[in-house]
């Protein structure tokens, strides 16, 4: 973990010090954990782990969190022959535990390989999320909330970077009949009795590379757009199209905050000094002439781009034309004249002079977002390929009407146009913003047909085919 290392601490005052400083990873995977000796302090620190010494062995033995490979006497008065000592007796220790968490590992992963699952039980779901994720652990909990208004019974485990990767022993004592995976398989642990729901809703690595994917009778696929359609079809996966959900616990109307008249956009950039190299330039010019020109980016365009320039084509797609298409698109935004206050929020977009006085700083996921929402008269929401972002639910939960990219040529979804507005030139949206009357939006049926109700009722159809085919 770089210069930070999973340690023991025998003073809990160091320990909770060395905890709050909440390092991390170079990758910002990781978090460091910090045990602790002594009386258990009153904090929810979550890297902070209370373990008295005389719990050592089978504590960690049959933790999920990973093990110290340090020990700190920082905070203690002892004698250097005694340190070395105590450090001597820890390392000897730490030898233990380390082969009886490999045995354990190795219980829980193989009782949930073989696990015979009863179907007349209350369904129990299991989803797995990451702290460190800005999209899918809102998801994931989302998903849980909707079935846990339902009845079943549910295990949100979310990883906050301190866990044992290794280590299955939540899910296996939970032992669920159903799994919710949103951007991966994690199928390698389960029974062939256990149903497995995989949510793609971005280009994850593993749909990227050569990796072969053995996937079970009981996996479930799902693709959020055509560009992970693409990916999907290259490995042979079958799959279903599912798009993005609201949750309206949070997303709805504030009667409470003033409407006005406002233009706001909440994402980051997706810029990336890699743009600027003499590789990748001459494309992205090229791209940006389409885009002014107001061109679809249709995948014939996107093929013959790809080879006349040599650039990968799943880069073109998922990562080169999103930049071109929101960038420049709220460039666009922030330099027409209108009555519109316009506000900007996100990451990275510091890079842009033209951005600078529109530009208010990142939203926390949530209140805070819904409240700014609330407060706009449009939401700004350009994709290339993509109209039913998670944006466009968001703020029409909230009262605001959504500008979208205009991909209906090429978008296999449906349009709503009775719900959004669309552009595809800057011409296009400057008369948006400067029109004299404000035209009426009806967001009923893309709320109502958007929502995680609908994508958890799909899951349960399944299961209840899948157990009356079998």
């Amino acid at each position: 973990m770089n210069e930070y290392e999973d340690t023991y601490f025998f003073s809990a005052e160091e320990a909770y010090r060395v905890a709050l400083e909440q390092n991390r990873s170079e990758d910002d995977t990781l978090l460091q954990v910090c045990y602790y000796d002594g009386e258990k302090l009153d904090t929810d620190v979550v890297n902070l782990i209370h373990l008295p010494i005389d719990n050592l062995l089978e504590d960690l033995a049959r933790g999920r969190y990973r093990l110290p490979t340090k020990v700190s006497l920082e905070g203690m008065e002892l004698s250097e022959a005694v340190k070395l000592d105590i450090i001597q007796g820890f390392d000897m220790s730490l030898f233990q535990v380390k082969d009886y968490r490999n045995q354990y590992n190795k219980h829980y992963y193989n009782s949930m390989k073989t696990a015979k699952l009863d179907f007349d039980e209350p369904l129990r779901f299991y989803l797995l999320a990451n702290a460190q994720t800005q999209v899918m652990q809102h998801v994931s909990k989302s998903i849980a909330n909707t079935l846990k208004r339902e009845g079943y019974d549910v295990l949100f485990d979310l990883y906050c970077g301190i866990e044992d990767v290794y280590s299955v022993q939540k899910i296996c004592e939970f032992n669920p009949h159903v799994v919710v995976n949103i951007n991966a398989f994690n199928n390698h642990y389960l029974s062939e009795d256990c149903f497995n729901f995989v949510w793609f809703q971005d280009a994850m690595p593993i749909l990227q590379s050569s990796e072969l994917i053995d996937l079970r009778q009981r996996d479930y696929i799902y693709s959020l757009v055509a560009e992970l359609d693409r990916l999907l079809e290259q490995k042979s996966i079958p799959f279903l199209r599912q798009s993005f959900c609201l949750n309206n616990d949070v997303y709805k109307l504030d009667e409470s905050v003033e409407r006005k008249k406002k233009i706001v956009f909440i994402g980051s950039s997706y810029y990336t000094s890699k743009y600027d190299s003499d590789e990748l330039s001459p494309v992205i010019d090229k791209l940006i002439q389409m885009f002014n020109a107001g061109e679809s980016f249709t995948n014939k365009k996107i093929d013959l781009i790809s080879q006349e320039f040599h650039v990968d084509r799943e880069y073109l797609g998922v990562k080169i034309i999103p930049y071109v298409v929101r960038d420049l698109s709220v460039l666009w935004l922030c330099s027409i004249e209108s009555d519109y206050e316009i506000e900007i929020y996100g990451y990275g977009w510091e890079h842009y002079e033209g951005i600078q006085s529109f530009y208010k700083g990142s939203l926390a996921y949530g209140d805070d977002i819904a409240k700014v929402y609330n407060s706009a008269t449009f939401c700004f929401s350009p994709h290339q390929t993509y109209l039913l972002q998670q944006r466009v639910l968001e703020s029409s939960a909230c009262g605001a009407i959504p500008i979208t990219y205009d991909c209906r040529d090429i978008s296999d979804g449906k349009d709503y146009e009775e719900a959004l507005v669309f552009f595809k030139t800057k011409d296009d949206l400057t008369d948006i913003l400067t029109q004299k009357e404000l035209h009426k939006k009806d967001f009923i049926n893309l709320l109502n047909e958007n929502d995680y109700k609908v994508f958890t009722d799909r899951i349960l159809k399944v299961i209840k085919k899948g157990l009356i085919d079998e």
